[in-house]
């Protein structure tokens, strides 16, 4: 068995954990395209494969609830090509999967399609003049939902922000939901816009985000609250709650997401998203979080038990707590790898 066959075989029983009646093989066909059917941590030359997760490998898979619910759904995030060093060949193979994925949407007529790679066009007008040795032009994200069991839900292209530039305003100007989402003043040296990303589900609504790196100093709580207000104190104050302080989060890696859906007035939703850093065993805080905001462990559960029943263990990779003005925290967002010791 391949690495990409178990991992639709993981996809697989976690959906069979969680009873969301997905049919298997439209999971499979989808991860096989969206991969392009190589999950490997290392290319053929030995660099890592992927800048997606810290192993290398182009697959990180999350569950998702918020206000005591569980979503019923399965999610997840890869890279096709990630065998191919030069960034131009990533890109074509990439851009290849992007339209046969929107196939897969109910009622696609090409819009779908021709949406998603105008957004990549933005990022990169020029292909050919961004160097051949970056790795990050894409990634591909996936959500399977119980409430369609024989088609994806959600398809989400992401894509890397600092490579050529002028590209926030490029998409600013491209896509009004860009436009909508907080710019930080240009003498903040604290946030980075290192990604953004657009979402199209099964009836067409638009999610946009940008992705924002922060810098680990003593100030960053501070300036998170100045810049973001409400929502980060809120978020900041259960990550206190669950042993995350000030002095800990300089021992992670963390990025602020800013979002922007058709259907939302307002202020962007805000969320923070933390990767612990090698040695930081983030378990149990993922435990209390389920518990108090999924109102349940079963997805976090189905995880684990799903990588260690394909002959793998389970390795949680970030914690993402979404809050807004009138929602206090309203979603809770759990991330992790699955990882097999054969390949």
């Amino acid at each position: 068995m391949t690495m990409a066959a178990a991992a639709g075989e993981f996809l697989i029983d976690v959906a069979k954990l969680l009873a969301l009646g997905s049919d298997p093989v439209p999971l499979r066909a989808v991860l096989e395209r969206a991969s392009g059917g190589y999950l490997k941590a290392h290319g053929p030359s030995g660099s890592r494969a992927s800048a997606l997760t810290n192993s290398g490998i182009p697959f990180e898979v999350s569950v998702t609830g918020g206000r005591g619910q569980l979503t019923p759904a399965i999610r997840y995030v890869t890279e096709t090509g990630s065998q191919h060093r030069e960034f131009g060949i990533r890109l074509a193979a990439q851009c290849a999967a992007i339209g046969d994925l929107a196939a897969w949407l109910p009622n696609n007529d090409g819009k779908t399609t021709k949406l998603l790679r105008s957004f990549i066009s933005t990022l990169y007008p020029d292909p050919a003049k961004v160097a051949a040795h970056h790795r990050f032009a894409t990634w591909t994200g996936i959500v399977h939902h119980a409430a369609a069991p024989h088609y994806p839900t959600r398809l989400k292209v992401y894509g890397n922000t600092t490579l050529v530039s002028g590209t926030l305003q490029r998409l600013r100007a491209a896509f009004p939901g860009f436009a909508a989402l907080a710019s930080l003043p240009d003498d903040e040296t604290s946030f980075e816009p290192v990604f953004a990303a657009i979402e199209v589900d099964a009836n067409d609504a638009l999610s946009h985000k940008i992705y924002l790196r922060v810098r680990r100093d003593v100030a960053v709580p501070m300036k998170l609250v100045r810049h973001f207000g409400d929502p980060a104190w809120t978020v900041l104050s259960e990550l206190d709650r669950c042993g995350i302080d000030a002095p800990t989060l300089r021992r992670v890696d963390f990025h602020v997401c800013l979002a922007h859906d058709a259907e939302r007035r307002g202020e962007p939703a805000f969320s923070l998203h933390l990767s612990p850093r090698q040695g930081i065993d983030i378990a149990a805080i993922v435990h209390d979080l389920s518990i108090r905001h999924h109102g349940t462990t079963a997805a976090v559960d189905a995880l684990t038990r799903a990588a260690e029943s394909s002959g793998g263990t389970w390795q949680y990779s970030v914690i993402g707590l979404g809050s807004s003005p009138e929602r206090d925290i309203d979603k809770v967002n759990i991330y992790g790898t699955p990882l097999w010791s054969a390949w």
